[in-house]
């Protein structure tokens, strides 16, 4: 899970490493953004570092995390999938390339003009994050077990 979100995270070019914020010091704009998108969010937990800040929370039972920049502008969310909610076409792919392999997680990365998802499989030699943007799966990165 932590290379996948990782990966995630990566894609919205947040390599700084996060500092606790607490509510009264997060971007009232960001705010103000979150609570349109996401009304009736509960137990957010708000990160701000210089070039983001972060809300984390659960929402119909699915772990998010929402980007915005330092404007207070939404960059970019993502959220935690089941196996079952991965889009069939993608299972379909995935069954078809990655037969031999087990599904560990997978992560929808979403902006204003990109749906990505990002899909960790692994089988007994390697563990894969595979990356689907358009319909076109790649590799994003493997490690090999051994």
């Amino acid at each position: 899970m932590k290379k996948l979100l990782i990966a995630a995270l990566l894609v919205v070019s947040v390599s700084a490493s996060s500092i606790a914020q607490d509510v009264s010091s997060v971007d009232r704009k960001a705010m103000g953004n979150f609570e349109a998108m996401y009304a009736g969010a509960s137990g957010v937990d708000w990160t701000s570092t210089g070039k983001f800040t972060k809300a984390s929370f659960v929402q119909n039972e699915k772990k998010m995390d929402v980007f915005y920049n330092l404007d207070g502008d939404f960059v970019a969310a993502t959220t935690q999938l089941k196996v079952d909610e991965i889009p069939a076409s993608i299972k379909k792919t995935l069954e078809k390339r990655y037969s031999d392999y087990v599904v560990k997680e997978a992560f929808q990365y979403k902006s204003y003009d990109e749906v990505t998802y990002f899909i960790s499989v692994e089988n007994q030699k390697e563990d894969v994050v595979l990356k689907v943007t358009d319909g076109v799966l790649s590799i994003y990165s493997s490690t090999d077990k051994n």
